[in-house]
């Protein structure tokens, strides 16, 4: 590792693996403009990686506001309307699994203004591409928690965490902030696992999602990494 790690984050991005990132970034008001993953339900990182190199192709998604099923109305009433993506966590012999692990639980993109958000969405992602602006990508992992029916959420192997890490510092000016969140026989409430020039590992020794619950870790945490709140980019300055 190098003697001084680049800290000069000018923006904060939820990478997934839910929507708990971007909650847990915007309660620390350290997200100032919407992005991509904010509320989509990851469980690969090749499938995280494929959206950044390759967007949506809108061909792959389905919309359960466009499907006859009853039980899938009931569930939009209930719910609100949902984006399946034929090839990330889909079965086609069964919609209602599809539709509670839908990949986008919380957007229809069937509606053109939704669509329009996600373009602007990947149009910052270029952008901070492109002018190679330093930031910081969280990937927040739940590995306790998940569907009472449809099981726990993905843990994420070590090797996938490299490959992210090395998939983002050759397209981006980065580093990658990993915080695992599980409850284990161990004394401290955080630990710092691995640190090198492009990735900063963390166990939290807590299974909640709640914010309130992490409140005080996390800012922990975002002091350890040294974020700066007021050097953080706006919307309308990205």
């Amino acid at each position: 590792m190098s003697n001084t790690i680049n800290t000069d984050y000018k923006c904060i991005i939820s990478i997934g693996m839910r929507c708990f990132t971007e909650i847990f970034l915007k309660s620390m008001n350290l997200k100032k403009f919407s992005c991509v993953f904010d509320g989509m339900y990851s469980t690969n990182i090749h499938d995280i990686i494929n959206i950044l190199e390759n967007r949506f192709n809108y061909d792959d998604l389905i919309y359960t506001d466009s499907i006859s099923d009853t039980y899938i109305k009931e569930l939009n009433l209930k719910h609100g309307n949902r984006t399946i993506h034929k090839n990330i966590n889909y079965k086609m012999d069964d919609l209602i699994y599809s539709y509670h692990i839908a990949f986008l639980p919380h957007h229809n993109l069937n509606d053109i203004h939704i669509r329009d958000h996600f373009d602007r969405c990947f149009n910052r992602i270029d952008k901070i591409k492109h002018d190679k602006i330093r930031t910081l990508f969280c990937l927040f992992i739940h590995p306790a928690y998940g569907h009472p029916v449809y099981g726990k959420d993905k843990d994420v192997a070590f090797n996938d965490i490299n490959i992210l890490k090395e998939y983002l510092k050759n397209n981006f000016n980065c580093r990658l902030l990993v915080c695992k969140f599980k409850q284990d026989n161990h004394a401290y409430n955080w630990k710092c696992v691995l640190q090198d020039d492009d990735l900063t590992y963390i166990h939290i020794n807590n299974n909640s999602h709640e914010f309130n619950d992490n409140k005080n870790v996390l800012n922990e945490i975002m002091k350890f990494v040294n974020v700066c709140e007021s050097k953080l980019l706006t919307y309308n300055e990205i």
